[in-house]
């Protein structure tokens, strides 16, 4: 179909996003809605506005198995309008290789990032990153001091991500550098999942434009 010379156009994407947890910490999953308005005309096309919606959070029961895990994440991939195009990231810091693998064993093919210190984004191969920390919540703080990042108060979980943001603390270290941590015996999982889904729509590098790593991984 094709597109109209002139008027009013919605453009929108989505993304699962996981943060994949431990015995201890709960796995957290986001549906963001990321939605861009804009209005065409013969000579140009002019944004308007642009938003991140958080449309679906949620913690998995602590002790899930991983393979449930995997079985409740397809579940929510083929519901509409998932099931009609939808990125899947994944947190794959500390679970190992093996996690990650499972979701590829049934066809999901997440892109699988690894939570570092530093500054510089790296890209392993296709689908797997090494982010720092420090990139993922400070795109998350600022595209909420726009107002561009939404949060519907009526998710079950709203009232723990809006806590988790709380409790969440910026040091710099003596060389400037800065990290962003949980306060000690708090939870991050519900903050991670936003940031992860956030970075695929706008953190995300080119990959063209970012060295691919020659170390082992």
């Amino acid at each position: 179909m094709g597109i109209a010379p002139y008027g009013r156009e919605e453009i929108d994407r989505w993304v699962l996003a996981a943060d994949l947890g431990q015995s201890s910490d709960p796995t957290a999953i986001c549906v963001m809605q990321h939605r861009i308005v804009q209005h065409r005309n013969v000579d140009e096309i002019t944004r308007v506005s642009e938003h991140f919606d958080v449309r679906h959070l949620q913690r998995l029961p602590l002790g899930l198995s991983y393979v449930d895990q995997v079985a409740e994440v397809a579940r929510l991939l083929a519901r509409p309008p998932l099931c009609d195009g939808c990125a899947f990231v994944i947190d794959n810091t500390g679970v190992g290789r093996a996690v990650g693998d499972l979701f590829d064993d049934a066809g999901m093919r997440p892109t699988k990032v690894t939570i570092t210190a530093g500054n510089e984004q790296t890209r392993i191969d296709d689908n797997r990153w090494h982010v720092p920390k420090g990139i993922l919540i400070s795109t998350l703080d600022a595209r909420l001091h726009l107002g561009e990042l939404r949060i519907a108060a009526g998710l079950t979980e709203a009232g723990p991500l809006a806590e988790e943001l709380k409790d969440f603390q910026r040091k710099v270290s003596a060389a400037g550098r800065s990290t962003w941590e949980a306060r000690v015996g708090k939870h991050d999982d519900l903050v991670l999942a936003v940031a992860l889904a956030l970075w695929s729509f706008v953190g995300k590098p080119n990959p063209q434009m970012v060295t691919v790593s020659t170390g082992f991984y």
